[in-house]
């Protein structure tokens, strides 16, 4: 398999070519590769029923791609060229399986095929801006969640009351994170645990500094190293993945997404760019797990259900955002060992953040990424509390008990439309991600929260628990299998 090294040789020495040459090359190419490979589609909305050459020619245009027009970086603004042999033993050579963590904290973390039966892996960890003084009480009541293999980690917008700006700020907070991430995991009793650092800035030097295998990232811990949009990598990044490879430790892309809309065109464009994405992150970073593998954009195509208020109630849409992230991510467990962690991974606060509607609307979420073979990744923009990652692995586990196949998807959302349509009055709030709001007001994002759960006591409200179980009721009657 190619290596890191010639990777980081050809993003030098590769063809100059400018930012805009590329973006508007890979517009071309894209309507290219549709229509080549027979991808356009204008038929009716779909869950997991998309026909087998589909995905076949979706592949087949993912790999031409990268073929034809290589990956572009944008530190050297030269263009990385690979040959099909390349590409393809590279997509052969991801390990199906890794272990992380150590100790009694280690656990093997495993690719699932669709419609795998086996129980999911799951990503733990308050991935939102904390403050220091909150920051290791947080993270420990993430880790303390059973069924969390893994944790990831957090970011300081401040580090000793000074705002991190610069260079050395930065490598000084990045150190800072994994003090605080070492000391929570020691409190929770999981000294072992595998944790995933998350950058603080994405130049070498602050991704570097967290090595340590005393105070700070082991080798059996690992990093997030991220593709762009318009399939671009940073010499940085690629630096950071040099040195890891070096060291040890897993790496993670938290790319591998597309936008509709954008230079890579309509839907079927951005199906090609999300499974080019994968095996570039694969090829350039070393990522042998990648979330979340789904495809954004506007008129009903994000992951989500979009809510249209009719009569006093709501009608959810979903069918039209699930088939493109179905093929992407069907193209990825079938040509690949990739080990994916999500699909369907957005929470807008359906009824209220912790509401029973807002549960159900997770619990759809999580059991058709179950399906569609995807681990569980932490989520955290609307719900940074322990119980939604406890919840989200129940409602996983409760699908693969039931034995819930692709067909029994379509019917088990539209029944949580119907609960979440007949629960929901009013105009429905859609609160993006939240995150963005702790950086300009961290009181205005954490009074929900606490509200919902107390990170002292690891317990959560009441009213959560309540709307919780209330949730659950109507997955059992849909089908699930709770114990």
């Amino acid at each position: 398999m190619i290596s890191l090294i010639e990777i980081a040789a050809r993003a030098y020495s590769g063809p100059r070519m400018t930012e805009k040459e590329w973006n508007l090359g890979m517009f071309a190419k894209m309507q290219q590769l549709v229509k080549d490979h027979r991808l356009a589609y204008s038929g009716p909305e779909l869950y997991f029923e998309v026909d087998d050459g589909y995905v076949e020619n979706a592949w087949k245009a993912a790999v031409q791609f990268l073929v034809e027009q290589g990956i572009y970086c944008i530190t050297t603004n030269r263009v990385i060229k690979l040959a099909e042999d390349e590409v393809l033993e590279a997509a052969r050579g991801a390990p199906p399986e890794i272990v992380i963590g150590e100790g009694r904290d280690a656990r093997t973390i495993r690719k699932r095929e669709v419609e795998d039966r086996r129980q999911v892996n799951v990503i733990s960890g308050g991935h939102s801006p904390w403050p220091q003084d909150l920051a290791s009480m947080v993270q420990t009541s993430f880790a303390k969640v059973n069924r969390g293999d893994m944790i990831e980690g957090f970011n300081l917008a401040q580090v000793d009351g000074r705002e991190v700006h610069g260079l050395p700020m930065a490598v000084y907070a990045a150190k800072r994170e994994m003090a605080v991430m070492r000391d929570a995991l020691r409190k929770a009793g999981r000294p072992g645990m595998a944790i995933t650092f998350y950058p603080i800035l994405t130049s070498a030097g602050p991704m570097i500094a967290p090595m340590d295998p005393d105070a700070g990232l082991r080798r059996t811990d690992g990093i997030l190293l991220s593709i762009l949009p318009d399939l671009k990598v940073e010499a940085d990044y690629i630096a950071v993945s040099i040195a890891y490879e070096e060291y040890g430790g897993y790496k993670v892309n938290g790319g591998c997404f597309s936008v509709v809309g954008g230079f890579c065109g309509g839907v079927e464009g951005a199906i090609i760019e999300t499974i080019a994405k994968a095996l570039a992150a694969w090829i350039c970073y070393r990522d042998q797990m990648q979330y979340t593998v789904h495809i954004a954009g506007p008129g009903g195509l994000l992951p989500r259900w979009e809510m249209a208020m009719e009569k006093g109630g709501a009608e959810a849409r979903r069918g039209a955002g699930i088939w493109p992230i179905y093929v992407a991510n069907r193209a990825l467990a079938e040509n690949t060992n990739i080990i994916r962690f999500g699909a369907f991974e957005r929470s807008p606060g359906v009824g209220g953040i912790g509401s029973e509607t807002s549960l159900l609307y997770i619990a759809g979420d999580a059991m058709a990424s179950t399906v569609l073979g995807c681990n569980l990744p932490c989520i955290a923009g609307n719900s940074p509390a322990p119980y939604f990652v406890e919840f989200r692995a129940r409602v996983s586990d409760a699908t693969v008990r039931a034995g819930i196949g692709r067909k029994d998807v379509g019917g088990i959302l539209k029944g949580i439309d119907k609960a979440i349509g007949e629960r929901v009055r009013g105009p429905v709030a859609d609160y993006g991600d939240r995150r963005m709001l702790a950086y300009k007001d961290f009181q205005k994002f954490f009074e929900p929260i606490k509200e919902l759960y107390d990170f002292a006591n690891q317990q959560p409200s009441p009213a959560l628990m309540e709307n919780g179980r209330r949730a659950i009721g109507v997955l059992e009657e849909l089908g699930l299998e709770f114990r």
